[in-house]
């Protein structure tokens, strides 16, 4: 990655990062730290009905993988992102689709 490339989160990603943490100071410092680091990329309407898509082309291929990946995976294809992740999920999704994985396939 090059020093100036933007770093982005999916919306659903801040959502299920700052769900479920144990009071709300925690939930303020890291709001404000992830809002401090990183572009959130919301969905479009246009991204759920390609998750939609992707969901049943991976489970037409006899893989059965996240909806919530799936709307990861289309936020980042229709932006022409790379994805960073250590779910293997994403790499079942990008043998089907047009997703670009950073690194050793996206998968630590």
């Amino acid at each position: 990655m090059q020093g100036d490339a933007l770093l982005g989160l999916p919306g659903i990603v801040l959502q299920e990062v700052l769900g479920g943490l144990p009071s709300e100071k925690a939930f303020r410092d890291l709001r404000g730290k992830l809002l401090g680091a990183f572009t959130i990329l919301p969905a479009s309407v246009d991204d759920h009905v390609e998750a939609a898509r992707l969901k049943n082309l991976c489970l037409g291929k006899g893989a059965n993988v996240s909806g919530i990946d799936c709307l990861i995976a289309a936020t980042a294809i229709a932006g022409g992102h790379e994805l960073f992740t250590a779910d293997k999920d994403f790499a079942t999704i990008g043998r089907h689709a047009n997703l670009r994985l950073f690194g050793n396939h996206g998968v630590v």
